[in-house]
């Protein structure tokens, strides 16, 4: 039976995403094997040359290892970060970000790693794999978050920031608050960094979630309505947990991946005909909506937490014939 050795991403405090890292820290703290992440690809010689020699096939583990690696990695970066580790031992990837342009190239990733067992947090990706390569067993884990991360904030009518438009922008709905003038009645923030466009609002992820907990509103589409390039994927992202877990109303749309989980729809929809109005009647009433609020708020706490998915997880790998927990851990890396 193969070890499963998770490939540990820590976080530090100039991080503006936390998810793999929150990921990483669940599966660890419910006593999952680790090993640092490995410092050779920062060189990027090295790098260029160790994704060469993968790209050739030569080196690459395809029998059966005495060890398996958990890779976290976004889908278009899985060879990448699976260097220098497919050289001794078996690839288990756990991917988010797999948007339909970056499947083609997935595919080759996965049939060069000579892939067994693959963690998806897209539930189309999930779908269009398992009929794509039948001989991989592809799992739909649902995107997470470390709850202890995040604050209730004050009561919806005490907070200062009115309307908070985080994440992807959804360009259609986005100009029609433009346009109203929302931002001459209330305090709306929707730039993501300074006017020198290299400087971020927020410098660091605290500091972010600090405005998300005071903002009564936060305004999330999913990539599927943003972006059209990631039409055929919806997918719950964090953003959604953020917004609940801080006791926000949520305008916008549901990805029904997040409606399945809770069993109902959190977020009001957004009213693409009159926007503004929506917002205006929203924040004229907004004592109306705490409980509505406190209700998502404890939804979220039974259904966000990477805990209970990283133990379904180890439940998989059990099944399939894994180890995944060790007493002691291995803190040396791979040089």
């Amino acid at each position: 039976m193969s070890i499963v050795k998770l490939v540990n991403i820590k976080r530090n405090l100039t991080d503006k995403q936390v998810y793999m890292q929150s990921f990483c820290e669940s599966w660890i703290a419910g006593g999952g094997a680790y090993i640092p992440a490995s410092d050779i690809t920062k060189n990027k010689l090295k790098k260029n040359l160790l994704k060469a020699f993968a790209l050739s096939g030569l080196g690459i583990r395809k029998n059966k290892c005495d060890e398996a690696y958990l890779i976290c990695s976004r889908g278009q970066h899985l060879l990448k970060s699976s260097l220098p580790f497919c050289f001794k031992g078996e690839i288990i990837p756990m991917l988010w970000d797999c948007w339909e342009y970056t499947w083609k190239d997935l595919e080759r990733d996965l049939r060069l790693l000579n892939v067994k067992i693959c963690f998806m947090t897209a539930s189309a990706a999930v779908r269009h794999f398992s009929e794509l390569m039948p001989d991989i067993r592809f799992y739909h884990i649902p995107e997470g978050v470390d709850v202890k991360d995040y604050q209730q904030g004050k009561e919806l009518h005490d907070r200062s920031i009115d309307v908070y438009e985080i994440g992807r922008k959804y360009p259609a709905y986005h100009q029609k608050l433009i346009d109203g003038e929302l931002a001459k009645r209330h305090k709306f923030i929707y730039l993501n960094k300074k006017p020198d466009g290299k400087t971020f609002i927020f410098e660091t992820f605290d500091a972010y979630l600090a405005a998300v907990r005071d903002s009564k509103i936060t305004v999330s589409f999913p990539a599927s309505v943003t972006d059209p390039i990631n039409a055929s994927v919806e997918t719950l992202s964090m953003r959604y947990w953020e917004s609940l877990l801080s006791k926000c109303i949520i305008v916008g749309h549901c990805p029904r991946e997040l409606s399945d989980l809770l069993g109902y729809n959190p977020v009001i929809e957004a009213d693409m005909k009159e926007p503004v109005k929506q917002i205006d009647d929203i924040l004229d009433n907004i004592g109306e909506w705490q409980s509505f609020v406190d209700k998502n708020y404890e939804a979220a706490l039974r259904h966000a937490s990477w805990d209970g998915r990283i133990k379904h997880i180890f439940k998989i790998l059990n099944q399939e014939g894994y180890i995944c927990k060790t007493a002691e851990q291995d803190t040396n890396g791979i040089d």
